[in-house]
């Protein structure tokens, strides 16, 4: 999970004082022997459990980055199905003082092609 670029330049201005941002989460769903099952990832920064989510790109749809976020975190091709959810989270302080806080665009999401693999 990689700072993008944009973020970097940004920082190099600003510091370390909170950054507003755009997220997008990606719930992925596919068939299983007992009902449907949930991708989820290990998170690079904390280590925990969660669903594909990453940081949408200048200019980017948030449906098209939960799709990319799938591709570049879990090797997992799929289809946006439906927005569930916008939410504004918490402000978050990272281990190197920068702050953030994000307003996060949750998906569903239909698993096409792929297995899961850390990228």
């Amino acid at each position: 999970m990689a700072i993008p670029d944009f973020i970097v330049d940004l920082r190099a201005h600003i510091g370390n004082r909170p950054l507003w941002l755009s997220g997008s989460t990606a719930v992925v769903v596919r068939p299983g022997a007992d009902g449907e099952e949930v991708l989820l990832v290990r998170r690079a920064d904390s280590g925990a459990w969660s669903p594909v989510c990453g940081i949408i790109d200048p200019g980017e749809q948030p449906g098209d980055a939960a799709a990319r976020e799938s591709l570049e975190e879990a090797a997992v091709e799929v289809v946006v199905e439906r927005l569930v959810l916008v939410d504004v989270t918490a402000p978050i302080r990272y281990p190197n003082g920068d702050v953030t806080q994000y307003i996060d665009h949750t998906f569903r999401c239909r698993w096409v092609a792929g297995e899961p693999t850390s990228a």
